[in-house]
């Protein structure tokens, strides 16, 4: 080909070199992390994650804890992703070696681990199951703690990592980008998202009576958290927007209890969701590629599309809602990534055959 313009070649020998270095980039950024990816014959890669939470829970979940992280490192994956919830409410309290334990079992796994935080890990520490959290009873002191051994540095946890890029403030809240994915960890929490009322409490008459000051305290907690957790979701859409990225995945902990699907009688159950829910919602229709939302909290797994648009019409065709497994149900989920897919993501329940009994 000649040039018969010198600048315009300069110019077009520049964007060359960019997309070069880009397209580099990206396979670096994904051979660096490991796991089984392949070409697609169309340029793209296919790669798949691990998504898994709401555990080890009891006795029966920590014996079954062992074959399920072996399970994912058998599965070769590029990283895995927990959504919250290293116990069950009633395992006791939230002490330190809770979380020490948790990040040396994350770092069995070969693979870079993203950590998202879950209700039982700091909002229910209070004493919603009863005295037995005592004396680690304060949630956002619990929090605190977390943010400083799970958060304090750029990196994911598992043997090899990633770099996240974190908010201000909210460490916890983090982004990264793995082939045309944007990825989205947000501290969106069970318990109505630490949001409480002096009914919801009453319901367990074992639980310590919170004063009004703590009531509101809580509320405020719940209320800064939520304009940042919105801020940085924003933000992460914009970004995707801005390097062209075919998909966003979004993880947090809380069931957000789309159209009221579990039937709950009292609306504190669930009320803090809203804004979440309404959020998501502008921000997908406005994305021209595929999201996925991923949750635990309900320990029930499920696939399905629970969002209509806004305007009243049908369903919002390119969001996907996804629940992994957790309590006794010692399994995970797999997503695989796949460009030539127009859905994008593909997600499969991954049965550990040892932890069926």
């Amino acid at each position: 080909m000649t040039f018969r313009n010198t600048a315009r070649r300069r110019g077009t020998l520049a964007l060359v070199a960019a997309a070069a270095v880009l397209s580099a980039a990206l396979y670096v950024g994904m051979a660096q992390a490991g796991g089984k990816q392949h070409r697609d014959g169309r340029g793209g890669r296919t790669y798949t994650i691990g998504l898994f939470g709401d555990m080890p829970y009891n006795d029966l979940g920590r014996s079954q804890y062992p074959a399920l992280l072996n399970s994912i490192n058998d599965a070769h994956v590029a990283f895995s992703i927990f959504d919250g919830d290293l116990k069950s409410g009633g395992d006791g309290p939230c002490a330190d070696s809770l979380y020490t334990t948790s990040i040396a079992n994350f770092n069995r796994l070969r693979q870079p681990l993203v950590w998202v935080p879950g209700d039982n890990d700091w909002t229910d520490c209070w004493g919603r199951y009863g005295p037995g959290t005592a004396p680690y009873s304060d949630p956002i002191e619990r929090l605190q703690h977390e943010r400083h051994l799970f958060a304090s540095t750029s990196q994911s946890l598992g043997q090899r990592t990633l770099k996240l890029t974190r908010q201000s403030g909210y460490p916890e809240n983090v982004r990264w980008v793995y082939g045309p994915v944007v990825y989205i960890g947000l501290n969106v929490q069970g318990s109505n998202d630490n949001y409480p009322y002096h009914d919801t409490d009453a319901e367990n008459p074992t639980a310590p009576i919170r004063s009004d000051a703590e009531i509101q305290r809580q509320r405020d907690e719940e209320t800064a958290r939520k304009q940042a957790v919105l801020a940085w979701l924003d933000q992460g859409f914009q970004y995707a927007n801005r390097i062209g990225a075919k998909g966003v995945l979004i993880d947090w902990q809380a069931d957000p209890n789309f159209n009221n699907e579990q039937h709950l009688t009292n609306p504190h159950d669930y009320d803090a969701y809203a804004d979440y829910v309404d959020a998501v919602r502008s921000e997908t229709e406005a994305f021209d590629g595929q999201v996925a939302l991923v949750h635990g909290d309900s320990h029930y797994f499920k696939v399905d599309k629970p969002l209509n648009r806004s305007s009243g019409g049908g369903v919002l065709a390119n969001f996907t809602r996804v629940e992994t497994f957790g309590a006794r149900n010692t399994h995970w989920v797999s997503a695989t990534i796949d460009p030539r897919n127009p859905n994008l993501f593909v997600f499969e329940p991954q049965i550990v055959p040892a932890n069926t009994g």
